[in-house]
Parts: C-alpha cells; structure tokens; sequence
C-alpha cells in the first residue's frame, strides 16, 4: 500500500509537481511570509522559483488573478516575470535571473498570507482531481514550447497594458490553468488552459471590434 507523504511535516521534502506539490506549494507561500513584514519578487524567486519553473509560475499567476495584480505597479512585474519563466522554459533552463528593477518590488507579508490561507483548501481540493495524463500536453517538448511563447506574449504584454487593471487578471486566468496543469503533471488541464486563452483572445478581438 502506498502512503501518502505529509509534506507538511518539518523537514519534509515538498514534491516538485504532480498533485501533492499544489497543497504543498501554498505551505511554502505561507512559511515565506510568516514573520515577516514585506516579501520582494527576489525572495519569491530564490524560495519558489528554486522548485522550477511551474510553483513559480502558478504563484504568479495567483498574484495576476487576484486584487494583488491589480496594484499599480505590480502588474507590469508580474508580466515581466511570467515573461522571463517563459524564456527559460523555452531556452530548457531551471532558473530565471530577476533584473533588481523588478527583484526589489514587494508584498505585503501578511497579505501574502492571507492568501495562502484562502486558497489552502481550494489547494486541498485540487491535489484530489488533478491526476497525471496526457503527458504529452503537461510535459512534452512542443507543448511546453508553444506554452513559453504564449507566456513570453502574455507577460510581455503586461509591460504596456498592466496599468489597465481589468488586464492582469484576465491575462493571469489561463496562465494559472496553465501553471496548474504542469504543476500537477495533468494535461487535461493544460488543454483547458489554451482553450481559455483561446476565448480570452476572441473575446478581446470582439470588445476591440465592437468599441470600434
């Protein structure tokens, strides 16, 4: 019979993907901000990001989709950084190297908290649905390839429209998916992520057109 690890335990190794590193990837955030006051994007980097490219990726995206993303000045970072995840995946490197100018920007700790305790149980509830398949999608070469080209877009995008605060979220929404589904090794989930930027896309080409 096969035990379950308690990544909760002190000193246990936290899973790197598949569904227990989701819960697990929140107990991180959470220890990250304990007994602090701020936390900077660098800090996020070296503990997080030191797992791969996908814990961080999916922090990021929280941040996009939550009212976090939508301080002024925050957006453009985390595109910034959901930009440069997405060069390393595709030169097939670990580790991002954050320029100071974003390194620097900061969190509330306890805000960052706050989130990690909301989000524990929908995290809980996630690690009991996600299950590896369609490895091809969640692990594959391509796939990652074509998801690193979509980041670098998406990220870089934020650059010049992360002042508009519906933007950071509406971005953040299929990175997320995208970020959960090669954390969680389920390609299922990666395909509903690019079918969400699929509809996001349409339905920002149809908002252009009609505005026009």
């Amino acid at each position: 019979m096969t035990t379950r690890q308690d990544t909760s335990a002190p000193g246990a190794a936290a899973p790197r993907s598949g569904p227990e590193a989701v819960p697990a990837l929140v107990d991180r955030l959470k220890a990250l901000a304990d007994g602090s006051e701020t936390v900077s994007f660098a800090e996020l980097n070296r503990t997080i990001g030191a797992q791969g490219h996908a814990p961080l990726l999916m922090v990021v995206s929280i941040f996009m989709v939550l009212p976090i993303g939508m301080i002024p000045g925050i957006g453009g970072a985390l595109g910034a950084i959901v930009a440069l995840i997405g060069v390393q995946m595709l030169l097939g490197r670990e580790a991002i190297g954050l320029p100071d100018l974003f390194g620097r920007r900061t969190l509330s700790a306890e805000r960052l908290r706050r989130v990690a305790v909301h989000i524990r149980p929908i995290a809980d509830w996630l690690r009991k649905r996600l299950r590896p398949r369609w490895s091809a999608l969640a692990e594959g070469r391509v796939s990652l390839c074509i998801m690193a080209i979509l980041l670098i877009v998406a990220g870089g995008s934020l650059l010049v429209l992360g002042a508009i605060p519906v933007t950071t979220p509406l971005l953040g929404l299929p990175v997320a998916v995208f970020a959960l589904g090669v954390l969680g090794r389920d390609g299922m989930v990666v395909a509903a992520g690019y079918v969400l930027l699929a509809l996001v896309i349409l339905g920002a080409t149809w908002m252009k057109a009609s505005s026009g």
